[in-house]
């Protein structure tokens, strides 16, 4: 791997401990010797961690996660992982041709695995922060104006949003990323795509083996 990205691990630490870990052991797995830092709710054995203690679940909190991880970091580039997401090498490996843009990378599937739902992927079309490759010092300028007035922590009901009036191109890799929608997520619902719902998923394979492999 190139030492000019940072992956930026952040978590609530809500999601169950098996899962979670095995989660953090993909990213391992995938990202060999790329910087990792981590900013967790509870102490954690993950590259450079950050405990910021029980902030509190928002959206808010968040990305002062992901900002708090950003400002640590010492490479040109900044990758957000989340704790439920499985991203494939091509993620890590991406690198943005300009540096005032947020580049969303994409496929990103939802894979549903709530007890007493239907279980499968969906498609999401628009994308998600947790899954771009950005510019540090450009993500950090954004953060700052987002951030203006507001409190170091916010409570459930503020809302962030990063992009925001920002300019952001969503980016193909051949390898799709898929999220989890666990009864632990911050929020239950998650718009997809009702018309494009699938058991398979190209590299992933089976979404009940993926969720059994996972969660069970």
């Amino acid at each position: 791997m190139i030492d000019d990205l940072t992956v930026i691990y952040y978590t609530a630490n809500r999601e169950k401990p098996e899962f979670e870990a095995k989660t953090k052991q993909l990213i391992l797995d995938t990202i060999k010797d790329t910087p990792l830092i981590s900013v967790s709710h509870k102490p954690i054995d993950f590259g450079k961690n950050i405990c910021v203690g029980d902030v509190g679940c928002s959206g808010h909190n968040v990305f002062r996660q992901f900002q708090i991880g950003a400002l640590e970091a010492k490479t040109k580039y900044v990758c957000p992982c989340e704790s439920d997401f499985l991203y494939p090498p091509e993620y890590f490996t991406y690198r943005p041709p300009r540096d005032d843009i947020f580049y969303l990378i994409m496929p990103l599937y939802v894979l549903f695995a709530q007890r007493g739902m239907k279980k499968y992927f969906a498609k999401k079309e628009r994308g998600s922060e947790a899954c771009m490759v950005v510019n540090r010092d450009h993500l950090l300028k954004r953060m700052d104006a987002m951030f203006k007035g507001h409190a170091m922590w916010g409570p459930v009901e503020e809302i962030i949003w990063l992009l925001r009036a920002c300019a952001r191109e969503l980016v193909y890799i051949d390898k799709p990323i898929v999220t989890f929608k666990t009864d632990n997520n911050m929020h239950r619902r998650t718009p997809h795509d009702v018309k494009d719902r699938l058991l398979d998923l190209p590299y992933w394979g089976n979404a009940h083996e993926l969720i059994k492999e996972y969660l069970e």
